[in-house]
């Protein structure tokens, strides 16, 4: 908690690091996670459910600059909810701290958020998910190999796109059983031949 001589301070800081200047932005992002990393932790995990969209992105892009600590923090906000605005938020920051970070593989409760993310039918929640295995290097491609299959066609369509950005043996081996597989949707296999064309 934040004693009452810094509460002053805090609230400039983050109105500040709301600020639409990168510069002033940056500067305050420094030292809130310098001088209230908690507090100011707390307060970015809070805005994932705002409806501020600004809010909202500001505090995804802070987040994702905590690195691996934040995932901890990210695994039980995604399990408890039933908000597909707050789910989506939590992806999008696991995506941020993959990146920023270039991790390649995730905790084992972290890929618990991927695989319910893979359940789930709401199509932002898709394409965030699929975003962050197209960035997990082989777990990834290897859980997109399956997904590719699928019978909802928009998870199927973007695991083929994710797979068409990091082609391998593997995956040109599996886009050649697709187009001999009847079982697959043709618009799959379109997406496959539009890319071996070019």
């Amino acid at each position: 908690m934040i004693n009452s001589l810094d509460i002053n301070k805090y609230t400039e800081l983050y109105q500040d690091f709301l600020h639409p200047n990168p510069n002033i932005n940056y500067q305050a992002f420094l030292i809130l996670r310098k001088e209230f990393e908690d507090t100011f932790i707390n307060n970015l995990l809070a805005n994932l459910n705002v409806e501020d969209i600004y809010i909202r992105r500001k505090s995804i892009l802070a987040l994702g600059r905590f690195g691996k600590k934040i995932l901890k923090l990210i695994v039980p906000v995604y399990i408890d909810t039933n908000n597909t605005t707050v789910k989506v938020s939590c992806l999008k920051t696991i995506l941020k701290v993959v990146v920023n970070f270039k991790l390649e593989e995730l905790t084992k409760d972290e890929m618990l958020v991927v695989d319910l993310a893979l359940k789930d039918g709401a199509a932002e929640i898709i394409l965030t998910v699929i975003s962050i295995l197209r960035q997990l290097g082989t777990t990834g491609r290897n859980i997109l190999m399956k997904t590719c299959r699928d019978k909802d066609l928009l998870k199927a369509k973007a695991s083929i796109s994710a797979l068409l950005e990091m082609k391998d043996h593997a995956v040109d081996d599996l886009f050649d059983e697709l187009l001999n597989d009847e079982s697959i949707d043709p618009m799959i296999k379109e997406d496959i031949l539009r890319d071996k064309i070019i």
